[in-house]
């Protein structure tokens, strides 16, 4: 996601301030096809009333225990939550509040209002460290790889806010907004909560099939699109999604769209009405979504959809879906935000991780990717040697100056998101950082090496939850030796970074 807008051209004041302060999934793909015998699968009917801002649904969850224990309870999380008054870990930080919320603070909720499993009525529990968490008790072991039934109906109020969920001028975004089942892993449920830092998400892939209604004049983006009527001023879209991490949609009333194919992917670009720039944005989509197939392996989906809307940082990537910033001005900025977020349906959407703890599994993939990227396409104006001297100069001036003013400057990049001090430390470490130890394994093993190492990550991770150790084995693979101790060093924040680098 989020890259930081313009966070390589950080000014000195500013870091002083800073110190002082529509995937339609039903396409024949043999992978989808093996991928989507054994998942669980979400059945969601909402409908969107515009002039409360609020959702109203009813979730039915085949869910399916491929957790390898019994499990007597299962849990969901509920981002919504998050947005709520007395939240006491807000999804938005002191320093970014005010680009959250142009027009005062506003909140949100879930509420879920009834629970049942195997169509019986069931007590449930609201936990996690934040009261985001849905906690229900089955009342029966469900042994592993058998599956339950369980339908929860829920209300979901929207805040007036540019953040991921929320909603502004004639936009909506809907990402995170509805239960969604936890990870199981280590023993345990995940139920790290929504921090205001990076994205703290994981998520398995799942098959959706959603039903969604709200006023005709809205056009829908989503992660998945079949089919749309309209019944008087109603919009009905009845939406499926096969094997994904989750399912986010945009709402806009002054939408221009485009498309174009790339190979068996339909690429749409969603602008405004007047957009000068829809045409090129558009290319930019295709040509990014060109290139990834042919370095790191095919896209899986349908359809992806490029949507501009307001967001208070840079993007934000979904499958089959991205948001990116109707507040960039800067014309090649905003392409490369588009390239980012495109990355990361490599990076995140296809390949998961966990992204609270392992941050730079995507992020720093996605940055690099990038990179690789304009290197391959200097039409756009922006060659692979000038986005790495610009990662490079930023990191050296910011790891300059906070050393002055502290004494010392955290260089780990492997932290997990809410312990680094604010979203500039962590911008730097996991994006800036993360293209310097990229372009610096290039040096030490040659372009075609490393990305036949982030093609092989990908081909053995398709559809996984991937961690370190799995980047660790594609490389080594690819590469013919050994590189934990490489890439441990820029993780661990020990090796050394000179402007020789």
């Amino acid at each position: 996601m989020r890259i930081m807008k313009k966070f390589f051209y950080l000014s000195i004041l500013a870091i002083f301030c800073v110190i002082s302060t529509f995937s339609l999934s039903s396409c024949k793909n043999n992978d989808l096809d093996k991928i989507s015998k054994n998942l669980t699968a979400y059945a969601i009917s909402a409908k969107f009333d515009d002039e409360k801002k609020q959702i109203q649904a009813s979730e039915k969850i085949e869910y399916v225990n491929v957790t390898g224990d019994g499990l007597e309870c299962l849990c969901l999380h509920l981002y919504p939550r998050a947005f709520r008054k007395d939240a006491l870990i807000k999804p938005y930080s002191a320093l970014n509040v005010a680009t959250c919320f142009p027009n005062g603070l506003s909140y949100g909720d879930l509420e879920v209002q009834s629970v049942k499993v195997e169509g019986q009525e069931k007590e449930f529990e609201i936990v996690g460290e934040d009261e985001d968490i849905l906690k229900i008790i089955f009342g029966f072991v469900l042994s592993k790889n058998d599956r339950a039934d369980v339908v929860i109906d829920f209300l979901v109020t929207i805040p007036n806010s540019t953040h991921r969920f929320g909603y502004f001028d004639a936009n909506v975004n809907l990402g995170n907004w509805y239960p969604i089942v936890c990870v199981f892993k280590d023993g345990d449920f995940d139920t790290t909560p929504y921090y205001s830092t990076g994205d703290p998400f994981m998520s398995d892939v799942s098959n959706y099939e959603i039903e969604f209604s709200c006023p005709k004049d809205y056009f829908v983006s989503a992660s998945g699109v079949a089919e749309e009527k309209v019944d008087g001023d109603t919009k009905v879209l009845k939406m499926k999604a096969t094997a994904v991490r989750d399912f986010a949609l945009c709402l806009s009333k002054n939408a221009a769209m485009v498309e174009s194919k790339v190979g068996d992917t339909l690429i749409r670009y969603v602008g405004y009405e007047n957009d000068e720039n829809i045409s090129s944005s558009l290319q930019v989509a295709a040509d990014a979504v060109s290139y990834f197939n042919e370095a790191f392996g095919k896209y899986p989906y349908e359809t992806l959809t490029v949507s501009k809307t307001p967001f208070l940082f840079g993007g934000m990537e979904y499958p089959g879906l991205v948001f990116i910033s109707d507040s960039i001005e800067d014309e090649n900025e905003y392409k490369k935000v588009i390239v980012h977020e495109i990355a990361h349906q490599w990076w995140y959407a296809v390949v998961g991780n966990n992204e609270s703890k392992e941050a730079w599994l995507d992020e720093s993939l996605a940055e690099y990717s990038t990179a690789l990227f304009f290197g391959a396409h200097e039409k756009y104006g922006l060659t692979y040697d000038e986005f790495v001297s610009n990662a490079l100069s930023s990191y050296l001036l910011y790891v300059d100056v906070i050393e002055t003013i502290r004494g010392e400057v955290n260089t780990k990049m492997n932290l997990p998101v809410h312990e680094y001090k604010n979203d500039y430390e962590y911008s730097y470490m996991v994006y800036v950082k993360g293209v310097i130890m990229f372009d610096s394994l290039k040096s030490a093993v040659g372009e075609k090496k490393l990305v036949s190492g982030l093609a092989k990550y990908y081909a053995e991770n398709k559809f996984k939850i991937a961690d370190k150790n799995d980047f660790y084995s594609a490389f080594k693979s690819a590469c013919h030796k050994d590189l934990e101790t490489f890439f441990e060093g820029y993780l661990n924040g020990t090796a050394i970074i000179s402007k020789i680098n």
